[in-house]
């Protein structure tokens, strides 16, 4: 596992290692934060996933920085903590988790994870023998899958890119702008209004593709591509939370 700010993340089984969330506190919690169902959220540190939203529950699993998830449930308050029930994405060798954290490692993100599949190629990958480098995240699942808006905005642009294939790009306020590509088939019109989780569009392999999955770009408003922090064969769920704060 790394820790670092480059790399993300793995699921752990419960050892003796120091994280967040594993001593009690006393005195009462803070005023929670106002995370609603189906919110996106990240953690900010190696985080204990509980069964229970109490420091003595046992530890489903471990997750380590930058994994993303989206709340299910809570606030419950407890041992001076406000826990959430957050079903968290998973790595290559562990799947989705689900339980409690103590909010205090969570952050609210920007946006959710477009589709459920596996990350097969990674922000940075390099590509044409190291010439150039990958600027997206691909996900896969096999072709058809369902591809939802990563935050609501407006289809701005709907069209064949020719390399990217059926290429769509929402817009989502103050310049900021997300990107679909190699799409099987588009599920919105141009200039219509979406919100967070709204089916756009579905996994495809049109364009320079090499399989069915879909490119995922986030855009800041100078036009730059902007890193999102995931792993290689992580196995990402829709609606989890993109692992970083954008705005």
């Amino acid at each position: 596992m790394v820790n670092d700010e480059t790399s993300r993340r793995s699921f752990l089984k419960a050892s003796g290692a120091a994280v967040a969330g594993t001593a009690a506190l006393t005195g009462t919690a803070a005023a929670a934060k106002d995370y609603e169902y189906l919110t996106p959220v990240f953690t900010t540190s190696d985080l204990n996933v509980r069964e229970d939203a109490t420091t003595s529950a046992g530890i489903v699993a471990t997750a380590a920085k930058r994994t993303g998830g989206r709340v299910f449930q809570g606030p419950e308050s407890s041992d001076g903590y406000n826990w959430w029930k957050v079903q968290f994405s998973g790595d290559g060798d562990n799947g989705s988790v689900t339980g409690w954290v103590a909010e205090d490692w969570l952050s609210s993100a920007n946006f959710a994870c477009p589709m459920t599949g596996t990350v097969t190629s990674t922000y940075w990958d390099t590509r044409d023998g190291g010439t150039r480098y990958h600027r997206a995240v691909d996900f896969a699942d096999g072709g058809g899958t369902p591809i939802h808006a990563a935050a609501g905005g407006t289809a701005e642009q709907r069209y064949d890119d020719g390399g990217y294939g059926n290429w769509l790009i929402i817009y989502h306020g103050n310049g900021w702008k997300t990107g679909y590509g190699h799409l099987q088939s588009f599920n919105v019109a141009d200039g219509a209004t979406v919100s967070r989780g709204d089916v756009v569009a579905y996994e495809g392999d049109t364009g320079a593709g090499t399989g069915p999955h879909l490119d995922f770009q986030v855009w800041d408003p100078d036009w730059n591509k902007r890193r999102s922090y995931y792993d290689k064969y992580d196995e990402a769920v829709q609606g989890t939370g993109v692992p970083r704060v954008f705005f």
